[in-house]
């Protein structure tokens, strides 16, 4: 290379490298974007306010503008052409007939919606914004067509904070009929103290069906509310938290099923323990349902932590089963074959307080109508006992460890005669346990029968469920 050419190589490298020097700050910090100069001139409950027959699709007239922050987007999949956007008033699920929204519109991102000539209508009380279409025929409520997104959809500023709004159940209407303008439907809520009725499995259907799942919440009070999840969100083989906690989703409702969208596993905040705190003096209670179960053979034995689940003749042991959203611990000496089955189930150790102490459960006997070639009804024992000297190890029946009866005391499920099993457990009642001081055993003790061929079985089932013991 000659003289000249490296000079002008030279200096073409310096002023390439002050070319860069002098735009590397613009590169690392671009501007972020500014709102536009569009001024909204309508809430989001304004507009929602304008539609007032379920299921009639409004379109709009006027030169009606609105403005929200994205408070849910599409990037985990959980959505599908679709954002919700909220302001102080209320929130509104936009549809829009494109993939990959959050590029554009990605949460915390300020959006302006230029509504006339759109459409606002419900899916069974849940408000959407889109277009009206005929769809075989029929008026629909269709998404904006992604060449038209940019005529009505204006985006604005960036990183606006997105909070959600603390609520409670009784916020969201309880157990009464959900209403079409509540302002909550649509926007960004956290309930606090909840966890998954059943702490196991996905959230969403991992088979080749690819079918949307709704999971049960429940809080400590018991309430229910639907986590629903698309088979198609990147989290839908996640398993799901087995704590209790809080968590973030959009509300909806489904006619008057309270239903919540999370956007990724990160709003799930289950991070303490399953068990709900107890109530003042209440000193023990167990209702099995942060049990893993199976609704199909092999059970599975119960096995929670400081119990005790032994089988002192024969070899079956209480299993923990579920039947209408409802867990207990079940035992049946049916199909062992043995002249005697006898089988414990013994509570963690409670330590006792107060002066009034009381112990309560319930029960549901099963199958009585279950029949050996002598035609008569076939019920197994079920005793309750309490120890003192028992030490949560080792068998419960070994010499030395006294139980006492308190059978007589407790009002047990007397079956029926005729169905399989009643409709409803039997409250026990109150079981005094005043006379006992320090840590104390309760034991739940099956005793049956299954001898082949005789006329002595007793192999009826027992369910147990909700045992608890107070001290006042």
């Amino acid at each position: 290379m000659n003289k000249f050419l490296k000079s002008i190589t030279a200096v073409i490298l310096v002023a390439t490298a002050f070319t860069f020097s002098a735009c590397k700050k613009s590169f690392d910090n671009p501007p972020g974007a500014a709102d536009p100069a569009i001024v909204a001139n309508t809430s989001i409950k304004a507009l929602k306010a304008m539609h007032t027959t379920a299921g009639a699709i409004d379109v709009i007239t006027t030169d009606i503008i609105i403005s929200g922050v994205v408070v849910a987007d599409d990037k985990s999949g959980n959505l599908y052409k679709q954002l919700f956007i909220q302001d102080a008033t209320g929130g509104l699920q936009i549809m829009l007939d494109a993939n990959s929204l959050y590029g554009t519109y990605p949460v915390g991102r300020k959006i302006f919606i230029k509504c006339n000539g759109l459409a606002i209508s419900d899916y069974n009380k849940t408000m959407m914004l889109g277009v009206r279409a005929i769809v075989a025929g029929s008026p629909s409520l269709e998404g904006i067509p992604s060449n038209l997104i940019s005529k009505y959809v204006v985006g604005g500023s960036l990183n606006n904070p997105v909070v959600p709004t603390v609520v409670t159940y009784a916020d969201l209407g309880g157990t009464g009929t959900t209403n079409m303008q509540d302002p909550l439907i649509g926007t960004l809520i956290q309930l606090n103290d909840y966890r998954f009725a059943t702490p196991t499995g996905t959230y969403s259907d991992t088979s080749a069906y690819k079918s949307t799942v709704n999971r049960d919440i429940n809080s400590c009070g018991s309430q229910t509310l639907i986590v629903r999840t698309s088979a198609y969100a990147n989290f839908a083989g996640v398993p799901v938290a087995p704590g209790r906690g809080s968590i973030l989703a959009i509300y909806t409702v489904f006619g008057n099923t309270r239903q919540l969208i999370i956007r990724d596993t990160s709003d799930v905040r289950f991070t303490s323990p399953y068990a709900c705190a107890l109530p003042p003096g209440t000193l023990f209670y167990e209702d099995f349902e942060g049990h893993a179960v199976t609704t199909a053979f092999p059970y599975v034995p119960v096995g929670l932590p400081g119990w005790t689940n032994l089988a002192q003749a024969a070899s079956e042991v209480w299993t923990a089963r579920t039947f209408s959203a409802n867990k207990y611990a079940y035992m049946s000496g049916f199909g062992t074959g043995q002249s005697t089955v006898t089988t414990w189930l013994v509570t963690p150790g409670i330590a006792l307080t107060g002066t009034t102490k009381t112990l309560t459960f319930k029960t549901i006997q099963g199958f009585i109508l279950t029949t050996t070639p002598g035609g008569t009804n076939v019920e197994a024992g079920l005793k309750v006992l309490v120890s003192t000297n028992y030490t949560g190890t080792g068998n419960p029946w070994a010499a030395g460890v006294v139980w006492t009866d308190l059978t007589s005391q407790a009002t047990l499920s007397p079956g029926s005669t005729t169905s399989t099993f009643p409709s409803s457990f039997t409250n026990s009642g109150n079981i005094n346990l005043n006379a006992y001081t320090g840590t104390i055993y309760v034991a739940f003790r099956y005793e049956g029968a299954d001898p082949a061929g005789t006329a002595s079985d007793k192999t009826s089932a027992w369910e147990v469920d909700e045992i608890k013991v107070t001290g006042l």
